[in-house]
């Protein structure tokens, strides 16, 4: 995948502080994604929580300067797991919203029905007896 890509290959940080992962680093983040795409379709969100903080884990390694320079070769390798990567987000956050969405409505209903029920008793809108 040759372009017009610019990417920091030297042992210092970039103009934004932070550097390239390393290839093997790359390949972890997409195994990851790719670990939580599979808990969102499955509705696993705890489990993609705690993937996802591991994604970041490596994510957050980027911002220190790298202690060897990155081997040219592995620049285009790297462009193309970071384009999956953005993909699988993509795609991951179209699974999250939906249920996001669904549990504040779920939230927003409970708290009416808490203040209907501590306005009115408890007999009303609840299960409470």
């Amino acid at each position: 995948m040759g372009g017009n890509h610019q990417m920091n290959t030297s042992t210092q940080p970039d103009r934004a502080g932070t550097r390239v992962l390393s290839l093997e680093e790359g390949h972890k983040l997409l195994a990851l994604y790719e670990s939580m795409l599979d808990m969102a379709r499955t509705q696993n969100w705890e489990r993609l929580s705690e993937i996802e903080r591991q994604a970041a884990a490596i994510r957050d390694t980027a911002a220190v300067p790298p202690n060897h320079s990155q081997p040219e070769e592995d620049i285009d390798a790297l462009v193309a797991l970071f384009y999956r990567v953005q993909a699988l987000d993509r795609e991951i956050r179209g699974l999250i919203e939906p249920a996001r969405e669904d549990a504040r409505q779920h939230l927003a209903a409970a708290v009416k029905g808490r203040a209907v029920r501590n306005a009115y008793g408890p007999g009303l809108g609840g299960t409470d007896g």
